[in-house]
């Protein structure tokens, strides 16, 4: 059977929508919870943007310490030189 695999947008696409305001606690929060429900992915937001800085690698380190075992953490950045840099720092 193939798999399937759900990728979450709420962190990403889904606080961008009108009426939905989610602190970094909560984010981080449903990272955890579509973890533990198998979920594949989370777009997890804008490395490049100062104020999900902290909030990103604060999940990457939840992530190392085992805290988020299988749930991809993905970013998204513009395809420009100084955003991809900006990204891997």
């Amino acid at each position: 059977m193939k798999n399937i695999h759900l990728i979450d947008v709420t962190n990403r696409d889904g606080v961008q929508t009108s009426r939905i305001l989610l602190s970094k606690l909560a984010k981080t929060m449903l990272n955890i919870y579509l973890d533990e429900m198998g979920i594949f992915q989370s777009e997890i937001g804008f490395p490049t943007l100062k104020q999900e800085v902290n909030y990103i690698n604060a999940n990457l380190e939840l992530a190392k310490k085992g805290a988020i075992k299988n749930l991809h953490l993905e970013g998204w950045c513009r395809a420009i030189p100084e955003d991809i840099e900006l990204t891997f720092k």
